[in-house]
């Protein structure tokens, strides 16, 4: 009768398990339990039931608990094998697998083995190893050379992959290799031979890469989100998958991704660093502020975060001490970024001429790079030379003809030499590309103003508004296009929301002006009012 019910009470924990109702089929095995304290296989069955819900501690006991009656119990060796591996203690890994060994001589078991010893610097047990006439196995063989390349010793590896065919490990690390050393064509050809439904998370994370290399971000999420889901507690996918969306537009989603990768690897500052560069993009400044903050209290000279934080500086007009900054970083190492972000800020201190030599040594690098065209032709539109700026734009836009930042410019340094039709006509080629790209509608509405059509422009300028809510200045230009249709209080509404945005001295003065003008159109009309009633 008891056995009984305890196989009602184990099978019932089945279909629990098969559910994913972990909890519930641990109270079923405790119920078993009850019955009968010893029992190996409900004791095991708990033990995994815990490692399934992320507690590893609770496993171990119960596992523990199955070899203290049985030692040898191979599949309680082998999840604490694998336990303690994720928990990154390769010491008792080792000990557990060394045990597996000796009961199961496979080349499987010796492979283990044998990436565990890499684990360890245990290279005279490798020697020991290579003893077994399984060692010449192909599963060990690729063992081996993982271990090669976790130590850097990349040319062994690469030699022994070479004798190894049709073999899938083989050629992941091969393509891993490659991959690292810049040979991407090598590397994507060898995952391409693997079939497109290969379910393994490290060839779906460097397809993904190939993806994003190609730009099909759609793609890539696909390819970052399955590999995620196969391996829930990896970093580095949880990054990429940030990345994909990042790329794509999906800044929530990113921000998700990213966040998940923080908690998962909250040593690596390059994962806060990429969720701070996201707040920055989006104008949220002050979730910027406190990123980079943490980054540089925990990593004082992390390059691209004092970039960064050089550049909120130079959001609040502190241009001095963001040209400070970048020099700093410039004067200890090259980095694209900085000498960018430093090129903005000579061009704010109309030190036009130091701007061009900093950015000259990147297009001399780099001459069919579009965005340090685009810088170049910045620095020109801030002199005023414009036309010279426009025929740098058109090269890029006939050879990257989506490329946004390129519409946006040219249709600027259009508008500044009055010539409305082109200025009208990139903005509209931009919102083409792009139907959210708030800078397009914004160069709309302002040839709209100029061209006297208000409502046209205030609808134009709407739009701007809702795809940049943070901007500022978009506030500050529909407030300029009611004050022109005389709506002094519309005006005076939006000129507040961009001084509650920016609080610099231009758009005080408009908030200013506009509030003394509705205030004497307010006392005109009360003074009127009386007249009438009298």
């Amino acid at each position: 009768m008891q056995n009984k019910e305890i196989l009602e009470y184990i099978q019932h924990a089945f279909e629990l398990k098969e559910q994913k109702c972990y909890k519930q089929a641990i109270e079923m095995l405790y119920k078993a339990l009850e019955t009968e304290s010893d029992n190996i296989e409900v004791l095991f069955q708990i033990g995994e039931l815990y490692f399934l819900m992320g507690n590893s501690q609770r496993a171990i006991q119960y596992l523990e608990k199955v070899l203290l009656k049985n030692p040898t119990h191979s599949d309680s060796l082998s999840l604490l094998k694998k336990i303690y591996i994720s928990l990154n203690m390769y010491d008792e890994a080792f000990r557990y697998a060394e045990n597996i060994f000796a009961q199961h001589n496979t080349a499987k078991n010796l492979a283990e083995l044998i990436k565990l010893s890499g684990k360890l610097n245990k290279f005279d047990k490798i020697e020991d190893y290579s003893k077994s006439e399984l060692f010449e196995d192909n599963q060990v063989q690729c063992a081996l050379a993982g271990v090669y390349y976790e130590h850097g010793d990349i040319a062994k590896a690469k030699e022994i992959l070479e004798k190894i065919n049709d073999n899938d490990e083989a050629a992941i690390l091969l393509g891993k290799i490659n991959f690292d050393e810049n040979n991407f064509d090598v590397a994507k050809e060898i995952f391409s031979r693997l079939p497109l439904n290969y379910e393994n998370a490290e060839v779906l994370n460097y397809r993904g890469l190939f993806y994003l290399e190609d730009m099909n971000f759609i793609e890539a999420i696909k390819s970052f989100s399955k590999a995620l889901n196969l391996d829930k507690q990896n970093a580095r996918y949880a990054y990429n998958l940030g990345n994909a969306y990042f790329y794509n537009g999906w800044m929530k989603e990113a921000v998700k991704s990213y966040l998940d990768a923080v908690c998962l690897a909250p040593e690596i500052m390059d994962y806060r660093y990429s969720l701070a560069y996201l707040y920055y993009t989006t104008g949220a400044y002050e979730k910027t502020q406190r990123e980079v903050d943490y980054i540089l209290e925990n990593d004082p000279v992390h390059n691209r975060a004092i970039t960064l934080n050089a550049l909120l500086k130079f959001k609040k007009k502190d241009f001095l001490g963001a040209k400070n900054d970048l020099e700093k970083v410039l004067a200890n190492k090259e980095d694209d970024f900085a000498v960018t972000s430093l090129v903005k800020v000579y061009c704010e201190l109309q030190m036009f001429e130091k701007a061009e030599q900093l950015l000259k040594p990147l297009l001399e690098k780099y001459p069919d790079k579009a965005q340090y065209k685009c810088d170049l032709a910045e620095i020109l539109h801030a002199q005023k030379k414009d036309t010279e700026a426009l025929a740098i734009l058109r090269q890029v836009i006939e050879k990257e003809e989506n490329y946004l930042p390129a519409y946006s410019l040219a249709a600027a340094c259009a508008f500044s030499i009055n010539d409305y039709a082109a200025a009208k006509e990139y903005a509209q080629r931009s919102i083409s590309i792009d139907i959210n790209f708030a800078s397009g509608y914004y160069y709309l509405a302002l040839v709209r103003k100029a061209e006297k059509d208000y409502d046209e422009a205030i609808e134009c300028m709407k739009r701007a508004v809702m795809y940049d809510l943070n901007n500022a200045e978009y506030y500050a230009e529909m407030s300029k296009i009611y004050q022109q249709k005389d709506d002094i209080k519309t005006a005076l509404e939006y000129a507040n929301e961009a001084s509650s945005i920016d609080n610099s001295t231009k758009y005080k003065v408009l908030y200013s002006e506009l509030a003394a003008l509705n205030r004497k159109r307010s006392n005109d009309e009360k003074l009127s009012s009386k007249k009438i009633t009298l």
